[in-house]
């Protein structure tokens, strides 16, 4: 079952419907088994490393009140549940290393790799389990005696194929209270949905058709159409996985349940280190929590300080995929910021000789425009197959810069013409928009909608609707349930 289908609409609608019959104290449990049917629903193999992961954690973070031997049990479970999710990413990598280097140098015949299941959201409930195991041992909250309710916490339906990764004590509460939500708040939650399939349908869907091309035929392309094809990259991606949380937040929102948002504007951040604090919100939270504090953080000097950025984002790329160009683009996000950070001082004195003001327009701008091309610069390598393919890529951007090709044509090819970039433009400006309200004004905007007057209201409802429905990338030969982030 996909998040863009008709069947996962019945499937909200009818589990509403019975979700509000239900008495309070029950509806639990219709969350549960909503989660579990949604989940088996992809392969009904995935449900035993998910049965895996929640049994070992659960019954670890139950053991005795011997602290020594709670730390043990805690650590071999964390080693076991990492284990089998790192054997699903590395063993297909492996088995093509080996027999790329064994043909090679050894002659050796080609191992046949059997086809390895990749549960899906596999890498979001072991961050789940991994956060509310440790929080238990260092007593932060106690352990659930119910497993059912473990279970509900690791499994909730909105959640498990893109997160956002929530911690136990933040949905706890809100996943059994069986809270009723008033008709205001369904509209509210209704409108995050609307604006999830517009950045999804509208954006995303379209500004990939010119992505991909490029990144499928650069070979062929050099300059200017190359940046562009990274820079459509960086929206679609954006794009993408925000819809799809907006979608989350907005379905899970009408059971009231409030999950954290994910992105505040991340693509309006002045640092490489504002950036990380702005996007994938809950995962950059769960790193810093869970392994750049207990490495030691900043704690211990700044060259421990740059080690742990490193290690930190090391995990980030391998938690992304055992992958060459997911090392790179891991590593580069550390290396952005330690270079920033020694270089600070050159930085503010050549500001201070040019005469740029601090946190000018001027120098708020320039660093955001920065910010953002080492970020495009850094999702080649995340976007390429191999980091080959994103080495070249990056050498034929630089090989002939080529300006006029932005005017000649160039960037329009067959289903992206200049019609649908105008209205894909659009889309994108108002989308950055409602970004800057709520990153810099802090204002909500679909809060605001809600409260505007009712025909204002409905005419915006209305738009939006009319908006997906004419502009949006969807037909035979279309599979508009592939969310980007659905893959890690």
């Amino acid at each position: 079952m996909q998040y863009l289908s008709l069947f996962f609409l019945i499937f909200v609608v009818c589990t509403f419907l019975v979700y509000n019959i239900l008495p309070t104290r029950n509806r639990w449990l219709v969350l549960l088994c909503a989660s579990l049917f949604f989940y088996l629903n992809f392969d009904v193999r995935y449900v035993f490393f998910l049965l895996f992961v929640a049994v070992s954690t659960y019954l670890s973070a139950r053991t005795g009140r011997n602290q020594k031997k709670n730390k043990e049990n805690m650590i071999i479970c964390i080693i076991a549940n990492v284990g089998v999710w790192l054997a699903l990413k590395a063993l297909p990598w492996a088995g093509n290393f080996l027999n790329v280097i064994g043909g090679r140098l050894f002659d050796w015949p080609e191992l046949q790799i059997p086809k390895i299941i990749a549960p899906i959201g596999i890498s979001y409930y072991v961050l789940l389990a991994i956060s509310y195991l440790v929080d238990v041992h260092q007593k932060k909250i106690k352990p659930e005696k119910s497993f059912l309710k473990y279970l509900l916490y690791l499994s909730y339906f909105p959640t498990i194929v893109q997160g956002p990764i929530s911690k136990y004590e933040e949905l706890r509460d809100s996943l059994t209270a069986g809270k009723r939500v008033r008709y205001e708040e369904i509209r509210k939650y209704a409108l995050l949905i609307l604006i999830g399939l517009t950045k999804k349908m509208v954006i995303a869907d379209r500004i990939a058709i010119f992505a991909n091309y490029c990144f499928a035929n650069y070979a062929d392309l050099e300059g200017i159409v190359l940046y562009a094809g990274a820079v459509s990259y960086s929206i679609q991606l954006y794009m993408d996985f925000s819809g799809c949380v907006d979608i989350c937040r907005g379905v899970s929102g009408i059971f009231g349940i409030d999950l954290i948002d994910n992105f505040k504007g991340p693509y309006f951040s002045k640092s490489i280190k504002e950036f990380w604090g702005k996007w994938h919100i809950s995962f950059s939270r769960w790193l810093k929590d869970y392994i750049y504090i207990p490495l030691g953080g900043n704690r211990k000097g700044k060259i421990k300080k740059y080690r742990n950025l490193l290690i930190t984002f090391f995990v980030s790329g391998v938690w992304h995929g055992i992958s060459l160009n997911y090392f790179v683009w891991g590593m580069l996000q550390g290396i952005y910021q330690i270079v920033g950070e020694c270089t600070y001082g050159i930085r503010e004195r050549i500001k201070k000789n040019l005469r740029i003001q601090p946190h000018s327009f001027s120098d708020k701008l320039y660093s955001v425009i920065i910010t953002f091309n080492l970020t495009t610069f850094a999702w080649i390598f995340f976007r390429s197959g191999r980091l080959l393919n994103a080495i070249e890529y990056i050498r034929r951007m630089f090989q002939s810069i080529q300006l006029w090709r932005i005017l000649d044509g160039s960037v329009f090819i067959n289903n992206f013409r200049f019609e649908q970039f105008v209205i894909m433009s659009l889309n994108v400006i108002i989308i950055f928009i409602i970004d800057y309200l709520k990153a810099k004004k802090d204002v909500s905007i679909e809060l605001a909608i809600v409260k505007t007057h009712v025909i204002l209201r409905w005419f915006i409802y209305l738009l939006l609707v009319y908006n997906i429905i004419l502009f949006g990338v969807y037909g035979k030969g279309y599979d508009m349930s592939a969310f980007l982030y659905g893959g890690f």
